[in-house]
């Protein structure tokens, strides 16, 4: 780059990039697949009127400006279901077990732990398992058994 040409602002980019981003964000709370293409969002309103977006599988808590920045790819948003989508299927779930709605919640939870231990067993799958059987017998742990 000569000396009479100015500098490419990378900065004045990326922000336009955010405010894009920050702009196609949803604003109805729901549940959502992301512009990643793989994770879902869940976004809500508290009480407070304070926006919170919560991505399966992360502990953070997001705005929309740090979500915009984070997470972000060329796939719109698509949404999956309405928080009250939600909520009417809870009840129905609990109304055919008897309106316990605990052990709907228990099986929920249950259902969640199961998929991502399959997710694992998955990603394990192509991996050698000679190292992981090194570290087993280090610690006493027989495989066969989990």
């Amino acid at each position: 780059m000569g000396d009479d040409e100015p500098a490419f602002d990378w900065e004045g980019v990326i922000r336009e990039m955010i405010t894009r981003a920050t702009e196609t964000a949803s604003t109805e709370p729901g549940v959502y697949k992301m512009p990643c293409g793989e994770c879902v969002v869940d976004f809500f309103i508290t009480a407070e009127g304070e926006e919170h977006w919560l991505v399966a599988g992360d502990e953070r808590s997001y705005t929309r400006e740090t979500h915009a920045i984070t997470r972000h790819g060329d796939h719109p948003w698509e949404r999956l279901y309405t928080l009250a989508d939600a909520a009417r299927e809870l009840a129905r779930l609990a109304a055919a077990n008897g309106g316990d709605i605990d052990r709907v919640l228990v099986e929920l939870v249950e259902a969640i732990d199961d998929r991502e231990v399959a997710r694992v067993v998955r990603e394990r799958d192509g991996m050698s398992a000679g190292p992981l059987e090194d570290v087993a017998a280090r610690f006493g742990v027989d495989l066969d058994d989990l």
